[in-house]
């Protein structure tokens, strides 16, 4: 009898399951949308060329607690900026902090924007996968108008962010039907209220109707929108709540308001003032003209704005489409597309606008691209990416051509990598990677390419990428069809720079004088660069800071050596707490800025048009030897601004009556001040006697 031979059975050791791909690109790819976002906004940063007007907000507040919260334009409280100043409270913390400096105020600005990438690429693999998210953090890291403000201390790049917060607990909110997510998501619009007003109340259309399309009953999606727009209201109204309950004769002077009421600067200035006439339209439009160019359905395909923004903008429609026969879950295919489609159509009709309030479409239109792309793979569907990727190569074609220079190259080599990418696709290639990979360069090389070019190419007053310089096209510049200045494209690009540029630096500012005006009032800044003066004429003959022949020099300051009248300033100021008083926030930001936060008087705030000081104010300020010195517009070395007194960014067209706060102001000083003989520029001395003999 034999024994069975027993072999003891060893269990197969299953080999470890290998992470999914998905799993090992994320972490990297998500680094190399972060890396790619930083080289872009803040590279060289510490080189950048930061608006004086704002830095001198940023510098002001990191004086005092009462400025910080309220904003205020100078060290001394008078006047506050002319918006919620929700995207100046962090480089006002950076400033005092570190101190002032371009980096300082820059850098905050450039972190938000690698924020706004980083976060929609989680929304977008929330969405639809790995894919989604590093092609949807690519396109907003790669959008040319953001990149260009994100390197501007213009706080467009921190309303981004808020928006890319918003889209992430929206899709949040939407995907479990919970009313916590959507309290968030309302919130997030209350903080992006904190930096662009009224315009976060955008998203709410898209937000509410994707919301409705949930799977619940009316009654409970009605009550939650509800709960969560009650959020977002108080979210968004705080600060104009409180303001408004504290006495005036506590706090500074609204900016930009006619009433001192910060209900109206929300609402009315920065309002329905873009849109159509209100009480204050008037001083709204005499700041800012069409850098945008006329409002329309082509107007975001326009000379101004197609290289700008408009690249992905055909894609983007064409994505929307995708969506919708691929039948992506309903509700989120309703956010997407309201949210696109709002944005839009409000950057089509609004008034007047810069450039730069574009970049809010990055978001909509990275989610919208990258979400399609991604869903229609896994679809197993072909053609909605092949499409995609041909009518965005075929947008950058066109657009290169339409500005000629450097982008005709390069759009050209975009499109060839976009056939690639489209053979790759057709034959159903197996290294995704290297498909992914063509896919997106066939999309997002030229706007790439704009973007790495803004680098170059810092702009203050009206940032804009790729190296164009538009804003002297509004006021008798080159603009487009121009060739190029300081600032313009390079190797030939047609784009027009702003004149005023120093020591072979890009110009910031000092833009050429237009038909029947005065001349460009070039204010120069401590290390040499322009410090954004505007023309003090435009065409119709009206000063731009006052009037031809009057008292306004424009937005651009004196028209002198910063550093020369500021070291004349603090030889003869004696005891007193001013070192002068200026017409307009201009040339007092020029001031503020270079004396490290010295108090100047900005009379009649950003516009010049705002009752602060008061004329008995001013003048109890010059009897009480607090203020001896006020600013004029001529320049001894380089010829008049403007006018006899002037250096502010007033509005209003030419006169010499004393309608307003600052004309009273410009009149008393006319009659009681005398010229100051040695000064480097034109310098009124107002004395205590004069004073007392003036009231």
């Amino acid at each position: 009898m034999t024994a069975a031979l027993s072999i003891p059975q060893t269990p197969i050791a299953r080999p470890a399951a290998a992470a999914p791909p998905k799993h090992r690109a994320w972490p990297w790819g998500l680094a190399a949308v972060a890396a790619l976002a930083l080289v872009l906004t803040a590279w060289q940063v510490w080189d950048g060329a930061p608006s004086d007007y704002y830095a001198s907000i940023a510098v002001s507040m990191s004086q005092s607690w009462s400025n910080f919260f309220f904003g205020s334009m100078d060290p001394a409280g008078t006047v506050t900026l002319d918006k919620i100043p929700g995207s100046f409270w962090i480089p006002a913390l950076f400033v005092k902090a570190f101190g002032y400096s371009a980096w300082t105020v820059i850098l905050p600005n450039a972190l938000a924007a690698v924020g706004a990438a980083l976060i929609t690429a989680v929304t977008a693999r929330r969405l639809a996968g790995v894919r989604a998210g590093l092609i949807a953090g690519a396109v907003v890291a790669v959008t040319p108008i953001l990149v260009a403000v994100a390197r501007s201390n213009q706080p467009e790049a921190f309303f981004v962010l808020g928006l890319s917060i918003t889209a992430w607990a929206a899709v949040r909110a939407i995907q479990a039907r919970s009313l916590g997510w959507l309290v968030v998501a309302g919130a997030a619009i209350g903080l992006s209220f904190q930096f662009y007003m009224l315009e976060a109340w955008a998203v709410w259309p898209a937000l509410a109707a994707a919301y409705l399309c949930t799977a619940q009953s009316w009654r409970r999606r009605v009550g939650h929108l509800l709960v969560a727009g009650a959020v977002s209201a108080v979210a968004s109204l705080w600060w104009v709540a409180i303001v408004s309950l504290i006495p005036a004769s506590s706090r500074p002077y609204i900016g930009s308001t006619l009433g001192n009421n910060p209900w109206e600067m929300v609402f009315g200035y920065n309002g329905l003032g873009r849109f159509g006439a209100t009480d204050d339209s008037s001083s709204y439009e005499s700041f800012t003209p069409p850098f945008s160019g006329s409002p329309g359905v082509l107007r975001l395909f326009n000379a101004q704005l197609a290289g700008q923004i408009a690249w992905l903008i055909p894609a983007a429609l064409i994505a929307l489409i995708v969506l919708w026969i691929l039948r992506f879950p309903r509700a989120l295919t309703v956010l997407l597309t309201v949210w696109t489609l709002t944005f839009a159509a409000m950057f089509s009709v609004v008034a007047g606008m810069h450039q730069f309030y574009t970049a809010a479409l990055a978001v909509p239109l990275g989610l919208a691209v990258a979400t399609a792309l991604a869903w229609s793979a896994r679809q197993g569907r072909t053609w909605p990416a092949v499409t995609i990727v041909g009518v965005g190569a075929a947008t950058a074609v066109g657009i290169g051509i339409s500005v000629g220079g450097y982008s005709v190259p390069v759009a050209l080599a975009q499109a060839v990598v976009a056939i690639v990418a489209i053979v790759l696709l057709l034959s159903r290639h197996r290294a995704r990677l290297v498909t992914t990979a063509a896919m997106l360069v066939g999309l997002l090389l030229t706007p790439a390419v704009w973007s790495a070019v803004t680098i170059a190419h810092p702009s203050s007053i009206n940032p804009v990428a790729g190296g164009v310089s538009e804003m002297a096209s509004s006021f008798g510049g080159a603009g487009f069809g121009g060739r190029t200045g300081g600032g313009g494209f390079p190797g030939g690009q047609n784009g027009g720079g702003f004149p005023g540029a120093q020591n072979g630096g890009p110009g910031a500012g000092g833009f050429a004088g237009a038909p029947n005006g005065g001349t460009g009032a070039q204010g120069g800044t401590r290390d040499g660069r322009g410090g954004g003066g505007f023309a003090s004429g435009s065409t119709d003959g009206r000063g731009a800071g006052g009037g031809t022949g009057g008292f306004g020099a424009g937005a651009g300051g004196f028209g002198g050596d910063t550093s020369a009248l500021l070291s004349w300033l603090e030889t003869n100021r004696g005891g007193a707490s001013y070192l002068a008083a200026t017409f307009g926030a201009q040339t007092a930001a020029q001031l503020i800025v270079a004396s490290d936060g010295q108090s100047v008087l900005p009379i009649g705030g950003f516009n010049g048009t705002d009752a602060a000081p008061t004329l008995e104010t001013f003048i109890s300020l010059v009897q009480s030897g607090e203020l001896r010195y006020v600013i004029g517009g001529q320049d001894r070395m380089g010829g008049p601004t403007g006018g006899a007194l002037g250096g502010g960014s007033g509005s209003g067209a030419a006169t010499t009556s004393t309608n307003t706060v600052s004309e009273q102001i410009r009149a008393w000083v006319q009659e009681n001040c005398e010229t100051a003989t040695d000064a480097p520029t034109t310098v009124y001395v107002c004395s205590a006697d004069a004073a007392g003999g003036g009231a």
